[in-house]
């Protein structure tokens, strides 16, 4: 049976815990600084999942041994496979490339602070330049 991307999203947000426990494995810090590989990610990710590289492969449209590749380090994805994988372990993108989880809960986002985020993404791109340089400046002045 093909796994298609959805099914396998349902299986993971029916398991107890969907979302990614780092401290399942131990050493938070050689996820947060980096230091785990992208190939040492994506295969403890599989891992946590439950899912086969069949599984991983039929998900993103591409061959088994692929998957495997990605996972030894012999390849890297796609940069257009990076927001699927994300998608499909249930982790940002900074997260997958770096180990570093912007999304994580303790960063106390405010509603105004989401707003702005919200805002500034649907932004005409000048704009998006004016208020990074405005920002900067006044960091700068404190």
């Amino acid at each position: 049976m093909t796994l298609s991307m959805q099914n396998i999203s349902h299986r993971l947000i029916n398991k107890s815990s969907p979302r990614l426990a780092l401290s399942e494995y131990g050493n938070w810090r050689i996820w947060q600084e980096g230091l785990m590989s992208l190939a040492n990610r994506l295969r403890t990710l599989r891992e946590h999942a439950t899912l086969s590289q069949a599984d991983v492969a039929a998900a993103l449209d591409v061959s088994i041994p692929t998957v495997s590749e990605w996972e030894k380090g012999k390849k890297k994805p796609a940069r257009a496979r990076i927001p699927a994988l994300a998608r499909l372990y249930d982790v940002s993108t900074d997260f997958l490339l770096n180990g570093i989880d912007l999304r994580r809960s303790d960063m106390n986002e405010s509603d105004e602070e989401k707003s702005l985020v919200m805002l500034y993404r649907d932004a005409d791109p000048q704009v998006k330049i004016s208020v990074l340089t405005l920002l900067r400046a006044a960091a700068y002045k404190k």
